[in-house]
């Protein structure tokens, strides 16, 4: 990758939300994130072996922190159960403005030539805490 050169696209997006409030459907936080993460990977290939080749290009994990769930590594957790090993984990201050600056740093690598796949997200498990 030459510096400068890339340009930084998102190119799947993926959306879990447990409605359920009964106890025994309660997914924590890094259960939907792994969820989001695959379906945003379905999202961008449409396809399962171009799914695989385009997991195994991630070299950058970014997550927004929790308030919900505590976790001592969650991009490393995450990274292991998606199989991957990437040279960029990132997990978030708390606050609102976490996600755009994620992204924004994301993007920033990809076009600096400093990561090729990267993604970004984030997940709370409130209505499973409520009960």
């Amino acid at each position: 990758m030459s510096p400068g050169l890339m340009t930084p696209v998102i190119i799947g997006i993926g959306d879990v939300k447990n409605r359920s409030q009964k106890v025994e459907d309660a997914i924590e936080p890094m259960q939907l994130m792994l969820q989001a993460t695959i379906r945003a990977l379905e999202d961008a290939t449409l396809g399962h072996s171009t799914a695989e080749e385009l997991k195994s290009d991630i070299d950058s994990v970014s997550v927004v922190a929790t308030w919900t769930w505590p976790y001592s590594d969650l991009p490393g957790l995450l990274s292991g159960k998606l199989g991957i090993t990437p040279r960029h984990k990132i997990y978030s201050d708390q606050g609102g403005n976490q996600p755009m600056k994620l992204v924004d740093g994301a993007a920033r690598r990809i076009s600096a030539g400093k990561s090729k796949v990267a993604i970004v997200t984030g997940g709370e498990a409130l209505a499973s805490c409520t009960q």
